[in-house]
């Protein structure tokens, strides 16, 4: 098992895998007289996004019957996620526009969307893209004792039937978002193998004030303005997160936790068995890389694997790159792991949960 905040460090890169990945990379955009940033596809989109959700916001104010305004909630739990993965995540890797204060702006989508961006960035780019798969080091994928994701965790007899609970608890995963693990990250010391030390008090601040907007814009307000009763309006609330949280697992869950995913330890000094390349490689994976809809609903997260290895890179270029990254990794023999279609990679999932649910040999 890993030990816990031993610095993770990596071997030099062991061939010219990389190297002609990045040339091959940079060709491109040359070639195209664009740079990594978006483009004015790119911007039309986040219009758009945005156009989509203030529109469904609107219905909401103007909802006359309870069926509509539960359509409208609905349709805000899936379209704000595709707005977070679309705006929000690639503005936390300044890939969204050349200009960084527009990026940090653009970042703060997830606040309006009940989340800290602070603690996002930290978390996503400081913690999980330094660190994937890596046992007590990557904050993304660090889960709590209900679920066993990595097969060399501690197994408890629970985790049997995880498979089958887990659903269940992925139907809350954005409610307990909103109103506890951003809170949990503020009390934390370190998050995964990331310093969260000092904590800045204005970021405090900005999270309550963000997280009682929130609140105040997708409860109280309509509650107000439509003179439905509140206990109709928090279910639609309650359907909005319900929404959001299927649309992010199914998203998110993927790209790093399925039956063929790795999962590397570090030796005692902290050195991992891999490159870095070759880490990202092993950890990650593709699925549907060739569905138009999914790779600009989901904000290229399907390209899960150009995107570790080009983080600033935006992800409206990303099934090109795609295409580059199988030529290198087949020219160097390097395993490059994708799913064709998205449902049998969300069953690969539940299959990891199904495997790390089964007693060890030493347990039994």
């Amino acid at each position: 098992m890993a030990a816990d905040h031993v610095k993770i460090t990596f071997p030099p890169e062991d061939d010219n895998f990389y190297a002609d990945l990045r040339a091959e990379v940079d060709a491109y955009f040359k070639a195209r007289g664009e740079t990594h940033h978006g483009n004015r596809l790119m911007h039309f989109k986040v219009a758009v996004l945005l156009a989509g959700y203030l529109t469904a916001f609107g219905l909401i104010l103007n909802a006359s019957h309870p069926n509509m305004l539960w359509g409208c909630y609905a349709f805000l739990g899936f379209w704000g996620v595709f707005l977070g993965l679309n705006v929000g995540h690639d503005a936390v890797h300044y890939a969204l526009f050349k200009n960084r204060a527009w990026n940090r702006w653009a970042m703060h989508v997830f606040d309006f969307l009940g989340l800290s961006s602070y603690n996002w960035k930290k978390r996503h780019v400081g913690g999980h893209h330094i660190f994937p798969n890596i046992m007590s080091y990557d904050p993304d994928i660090q889960q709590s004792k209900v679920v066993k994701i990595y097969p060399q965790d501690e197994h408890r007899a629970m985790y049997r039937f995880q498979w089958l609970y887990m659903p269940l608890i992925y139907a809350i995963f954005t409610l307990r978002w909103v109103f506890y693990r951003d809170f949990k990250d503020v009390m934390s010391e370190r998050i995964g193998g990331v310093n969260n030390r000092p904590y800045p008090r204005r970021e405090v601040v900005k999270m309550v004030f963000f997280k009682l907007s929130y609140v105040a814009l997708m409860v109280v307000l309509p509650w107000q303005v439509t003179g439905m009763s509140f206990g109709t309006v928090a279910l639609g609330f309650v359907i909005l997160q319900f929404c959001a949280s299927l649309t992010m697992t199914v998203v998110l869950l993927s790209s790093h936790i399925d039956e063929h995913s790795h999962f590397p330890e570090p030796d005692e000094t902290g050195m991992m068995p891999h490159s870095w390349s070759k880490h990202h490689m092993l950890t990650t994976s593709d699925y549907a890389t060739e569905s138009f809809w999914v790779t600009h609903l989901f904000g290229g997260i399907n390209h899960h694997v150009i995107h570790h290895l080009f983080q600033h890179v935006c992800h409206i270029h990303y099934p090109a790159l795609t295409r580059i990254l199988k030529e290198v990794a087949a020219k160097h023999k390097v395993p490059y792991r994708s799913t064709k279609y998205f449902f049998p990679a969300m069953y690969s999932h539940f299959r990891l949960l199904y495997k790390n649910g089964v007693p060890p040999p030493t347990a039994a």
